[in-house]
């Protein structure tokens, strides 16, 4: 998976498909009946022979209304209308959907309506989103027209897929137009930020479809087009915008929304082994905010409390370990329900990514020649010592057998390296190496 990815489950939580804009999986992990192919043209061509659709937000998966056996699957495809123009060259032209009946293969699914077009222009590269109607049945998918202060709001009810309708609200965004998109869980509002265009919010009304009162918010430059996500607390109230080297948050309660914003997270340089930084973001069903990166890493950061004002939000930097590495990705689904999570706001314990038990690790000398010695207290025999190259390639790897631990580094040429301690899948000590 690149950039997009969806899923489903049923009531209980278990899963059904899931897809990476190229092909839907079951249940099973494999490809699902009929699920292959969901994107053809330069996607299918040069991007699924070697991962998934690489642009953030363009696969999103929903009930179908009236059905609990009937899900869709929308996905935008990747062309070239801006050929010889002056703006960037591809962009998605389609807006497919596909429609799975679980009931099909022995309950792993099956699709049975498969590349049907819902709109066919030019649109955003990425941010689609779904909200539901305000009659808590059908649902409105929600696709921006490129270059443009318009969106394709496709009516998805019991009877089908009904024909995108254009709705306008706010400014014109220009060609640099990746970046996230979501509304917030009661509807009310939907978000679109990237450093180019800025933070944008607007009130929404469920019921027609219609944006109104725009609210645009400048950056500073401490992000770049493809490093910025965008999410909104259980409660409604406030809006986490994740800008690589820091994450701000802002009230959507208060009088000047702007004036509310606050710094709740600055990047501490955790290496994983590429750089933690902040990129797209998603609430999850458990009321937390889970935050990705951009480079392959182990990680993701989360928001314990994103429904209390300021630092009580308790952003815990790398808190969540990661079985294999994830690149530029974070589930893209809806927003099913309110989740009042009914938290303490009145104190705060920032969590650390400390290991339970009394592990510390002294490394040293550094800068080092030829031998590094790795000192552990509270040592137990499940530690290794890892080395990074300043592009994140594993360059040394060997476990810990003692409490102190003499490492031959000669090998290694001269420069700047960055070292892990880890053990119990949690990190002890990292830091910078310098070999001379």
């Amino acid at each position: 998976m690149e950039g997009s990815n969806t899923s489903m489950c049923d009531a209980g939580g278990n899963l059904l498909f899931y897809s990476n804009g190229c092909f839907i999986a079951n249940a099973v992990h494999e490809a699902m009946q009929n699920g292959e192919g969901i994107n053809p043209g330069l996607i299918e061509d040069l991007y699924c022979p070697v991962g998934g659709n690489p642009l953030p937000q363009t696969v999103i998966s929903l009930p179908a209304p009236g059905s609990d056996s009937l899900y869709y699957v929308f996905n935008l495809d990747l062309d070239d209308p801006y050929f010889m123009t002056p703006f960037f060259g591809v962009a998605p032209e389609r807006l497919f959907y596909q429609l799975i009946d679980m009931t099909q293969d022995s309950g792993l699914g099956a699709v049975i309506l498969k590349n049907q077009v819902a709109v066919r222009d030019t649109f955003a590269r990425g941010t689609l989103q779904a909200v539901q109607h305000a009659n808590g049945i059908d649902w409105w998918v929600v696709a921006p027209k490129s270059h443009t202060n318009c969106y394709f709001m496709v009516l998805v009810t019991a009877e089908g897929v009904q024909p995108g309708i254009l709705k306008c609200g706010g400014m014109a965004w220009n060609d640099s137009d990746a970046g996230q998109a979501v509304f917030s869980p009661d509807a009310n509002k939907y978000i679109r930020f990237n450093y180019q265009n800025g933070l944008n919010i607007l009130d929404f009304d469920n019921e027609t479809g219609a944006f109104s009162s725009p609210i645009r918010i400048d950056f500073p430059n401490d992000t770049f087009p493809t490093t910025a996500g965008v999410a909104v607390s259980p409660n409604s109230r406030y809006l986490y915008a994740t800008a690589r080297t820091k994450v701000y948050q802002f009230d959507l309660q208060a009088p000047d929304i702007e004036a509310s914003k606050t710094v709740v997270a600055e990047y501490d340089g955790f290496v994983n082994p590429y750089p933690t930084i902040f990129n797209l973001a998603a609430l999850a069903p458990d009321g937390k905010i889970y935050i990705a990166s951009t480079s392959s890493t182990l990680n993701l950061h989360v928001i314990h409390k994103p429904d209390c004002p300021g630092l009580i939000c308790e952003l815990e930097q790398h808190g969540i370990d990661l079985p294999s590495y994830n690149f530029v990705s974070i589930p893209n689904f809806p927003h099913y329900r309110n989740q009042p999570t009914g938290i303490d706001c009145d104190s705060v314990i920032i969590s650390s990514h400390a290991v339970p038990n009394p592990l510390e690790a002294r490394v040293y000398p550094n800068p080092v020649s030829e031998y590094l010695t790795v000192e552990i207290a509270g040592f137990d025999k499940k530690l290794d010592f890892e080395v990074y190259d300043l592009l994140g390639r594993k360059v040394q790897a060997q476990p810990l057998r003692a409490i102190v631990n003499r490492i031959e580094i000669a090998k290694l040429h001269r420069g700047q390296y960055f070292y892990i301690v880890k053990g119990h899948e949690k990190v002890i000590k990292q830091g910078k190496l310098v070999v001379y």
